[in-house]
């Protein structure tokens, strides 16, 4: 009987897994309701545990757009799983939550959880690393994106595409390079420097005004025999878990407005 209880233990909290409590709140002016401000405040807590847990770092630009693009509850999902590359978040209890207003009359959800977060396996190696940037943080149809990725070694880069629109068509994760539908440059082994330039396109199907969209970046000592399409960023995030492979990963957010 204890034999089974310790392997039911380590079945339910995997190696490296490690419990952190944070706190986050939301506020509003009443446009949202206490389901989704709460629902909010939870995202941003997970995202933290994660960040607290991991270290993760993420540009600033994915960052700063929350309250921009498409509402601040969608932008906090997309970032959610965008964290959640790094991590898994296996084990969540909410500990306290508080929904009132402030002083000022502002709304607000506040919540305590503990996360279980594990590690999805991460580069060590100091000298293995890149750089990107993008020429702007936000286009329209038509405008050039220019990517500039810097190595510090040889290494095999792919970059994939995340447009979190919804619906069967953009929720997708495509791989933009190696890809000669998108770009004639498919030598995905980069020493030193590699410029790409795509072509801004806003979907006219989406009745929105502008759009949030995302470049996953994915270096990696070997090759590895990406998916040209994962239909959903979890199926992306499994290769991460799966491989042995040394990798670095980084992401970059952008608007795209009509």
């Amino acid at each position: 009987m204890k034999r089974l209880l310790i392997l039911i233990l380590l079945f339910i909290f995997p190696a490296n897994a490690e419990w952190v409590e944070v706190s986050e709140k939301h506020k509003h002016l009443g446009n949202f309701s206490v389901n989704e401000s709460c629902n909010i405040a939870i995202e941003k807590a997970q995202k933290k545990a994660l960040r607290e847990t991991l270290g993760i770092e993420i540009s600033s630009d994915v960052v700063s757009k929350c309250s921009e693009v498409d509402g601040e509850y969608d932008c906090e999902r997309n970032q959610l799983s965008l964290f959640q590359l790094n991590g898994n978040i296996v084990g969540l209890n909410i500990i306290e939550k508080d929904d009132g207003k402030d002083e000022n009359g502002i709304r607000f959800c506040e919540v305590t959880v503990k996360a279980n977060v594990v590690p999805i396996k991460k580069n060590n190696d100091s000298s293995f690393f890149f750089d990107v940037k993008l020429n702007e943080e936000i286009f329209r149809t038509n405008e050039e994106v220019k990517i500039e990725i810097n190595t510090s070694k040889e290494m095999y880069m792919a970059i994939f595409q995340w447009l979190p629109y919804g619906g069967k068509k953009y929720n997708v994760i495509t791989k933009i390079f190696p890809n000669e539908n998108f770009n004639k440059n498919t030598n995905d082994l980069v020493n030193g420097k590699l410029e790409l330039a795509y072509s801004a396109y806003f979907p006219e199907e989406i009745k929105k005004n502008k759009v949030d969209e995302y470049f996953i970046f994915v270096a990696s000592e070997k090759p590895i025999n990406w998916l040209d399409e994962y239909a959903q960023i979890e199926g992306l995030k499994r290769q991460f878990s799966k491989t042995n492979i040394l990798m670095e990963k980084h992401y970059s957010g952008y608007m795209l407005i009509r």
